[in-house]
């Protein structure tokens, strides 16, 4: 589950902040996915023709992940920008519903808060990449 707030209060960041956050991981999320299509690119060589043409329509796919990425991102910092700096909202139970521990502990330190002794579990639910 995701990282809560060691002092036991309640995490509520203005608006902006959140939103200037989601924006960052959403360009994470956009990063990601660029990685995966030059791995595509770089496997596609290696393929015969017909599982190069299944792969060519994959990496379409993530190609189109990556620029709907980027627009969420755009949209949201956009957004962060124009959100009254004194609006606030509690983001603890959101927090809560994100099933990757290290992206709920980057999200709650972007958001002025800190990982309390529970969410420093080994096994925070993330895939790790060799």
């Amino acid at each position: 589950m995701g990282a809560g707030i060691a002092s036991g209060q309640a995490l509520s960041p203005s608006v902006a902040a959140t939103l200037d956050v989601l924006a960052a991981e959403i360009e994470l999320a956009g990063a990601r996915c660029i990685f995966l299509d030059r791995v595509i690119g770089e496997v596609m060589d290696r393929l015969t023709d017909d599982d190069r043409e299944r792969m060519l329509q994959g990496l379409h796919g993530v190609d189109l992940l990556a620029q709907h990425l980027t627009s969420l991102s755009a949209f949201t910092r956009t957004m962060s920008l124009a959100a009254p700096a004194d609006l606030t909202l509690p983001v603890d139970a959101a927090i809560a519903e994100i099933t990757l521990g290290a992206l709920a502990e980057r999200m709650t330190a972007g958001l002025g808060g800190s990982e309390d002794d529970e969410a420093d579990d080994a096994d925070s639910g993330d895939v790790d990449m060799f």
